[in-house]
């Protein structure tokens, strides 16, 4: 299990005992193919709308992995599945031995889990084994972005990219001027899509899952058409209410500072931001960035880390600090002004104050609820 240190791990392999994860055992039971994706932001929504992509192909098709139900507990049922599609973390690739998925998807690249796996060189290691057993019969897919890893791109499979603006160069789904392009393989398609109302991350997860979808054989109307019917996850840049002419966003996935450099990228508008919890120690330099070019009107930082937060924007920007985000929480609805947007987007894991960040996010969402009624 993810939750063992590997350091215990290290006796048993020293006596050559054979050191299996979950998802390798699991994994060995599955008879259908299987696609896996891992990255640092985005997993769960790209697995659940690989799946609906398929369901509504009519394909039987299973989300299963890190974001719920255990492999080894799904395999148990012993339920036909026609594609197991499966989210796997850093944590579960470090103790693959066989594992090999017929389609390898790598979302993104950002520091986390470092004080798991001590270097950034050691976590893009690790995310780098969801394609080491695979054979010329299998896929990687990878986001553009990660061109400058290349240790990510090592496969024995066929290497294909998406990405919004994709060099006409790669194999793969780019998106350009409102047109969806596949280039590569044995037919290239275009199609017209509407993207104005997705934000930038949102759309490249759905690149993502309609490549997957292409890849699979699934035909390009169908697999479209996710862009119209995807399925948006709870916690993630969730619009909760308005009250008083204030808008409170639930960003509680957001727990690493690359989840929340996107939520203060997608959100216009005057900001009261509220930030922190149980910080990973990453460095904060592009988070600042992404902070001085929003319309922040304050910073409220909570939780275990706070003072960390109030180091890194108190130079720029307008810092609060309070020990709990219940009581962030309340400074906020205190001093946002009509026309502004409370956004919870912490860049920090939960722990400190919280059982999950389903936990924080249901928590926060009860206090608007509150609020909302006390005022009506």
């Amino acid at each position: 299990s993810p939750g063992v240190p590997p350091e215990r791990l290290e006796v048993y392999r020293e006596r050559k005992i054979p050191v299996l994860g979950e998802l390798e055992i699991g994994c060995r039971e599955i008879r259908a193919p299987i696609v896996a994706v891992t990255g640092t932001n985005g997993k769960s929504t790209v697995v659940t709308n690989i799946a609906k992509g398929l369901a509504d192909a009519g394909k039987r098709a299973v989300a299963i992995g890190n974001l719920g139900t255990p492999i080894t507990e799904w395999v148990d049922r012993e339920e036909a599945a026609d594609c197991v599609v499966l989210e796997v973390s850093s944590y579960q690739l470090e103790t693959i031995v066989e594992f090999r998925p017929h389609v390898g998807v790598v979302l993104n690249i950002a520091p986390d889990h470092l004080s798991h796996h001590g270097t950034m060189e050691a976590y893009v290691t690790a995310k780098s084994r969801i394609s080491m057993n695979q054979s010329i019969d299998d896929v990687l897919l990878l986001h553009r972005d990660l061109s400058e890893h290349q240790a990510l791109q090592k496969t024995r499979g066929r290497l294909y990219w998406y990405g919004q603006g994709l060099p006409p160069s790669r194999d793969g789904l780019s998106l350009a001027g409102g047109v969806l392009r596949w280039h590569g393989g044995e037919a290239d398609w275009s199609r017209e899509i509407k993207t104005e109302t997705l934000l930038t991350h949102e759309i490249d997860n759905l690149l993502a899952c309609v490549a997957t979808l292409h890849l699979l054989g699934v035909s390009a109307d169908s697999a479209v058409r996710l862009f119209r019917d995807w399925i948006r996850l709870p916690h993630r840049i969730e619009r909760v209410a308005e009250v008083g002419g204030v808008t409170y966003i639930n960003d509680s996935k957001a727990t690493n500072a690359h989840a929340a450099i996107a939520a203060l990228r997608a959100i216009p508008g005057g900001l009261v931001w509220l930030v922190g919890g149980e910080g990973k120690g990453e460095d904060l330099s592009d988070l600042v960035v992404a902070a001085r070019g929003a319309s922040i009107s304050s910073v409220i930082c909570f939780g275990r880390d706070r003072e960390v937060f109030r180091a890194a924007f108190s130079e720029d920007l307008k810092v609060e600090v309070r020990d709990t985000l219940r009581e962030a929480f309340d400074l906020a609805a205190a001093v946002a002004r009509p026309g502004e947007t409370v956004l919870l987007s912490p860049a920090c894991a939960s722990f400190d104050e919280f059982n999950s960040f389903e936990d924080r996010g249901d928590q926060f969402r009860g206090w608007v609820a509150a609020l909302q009624e006390a005022r009506s």
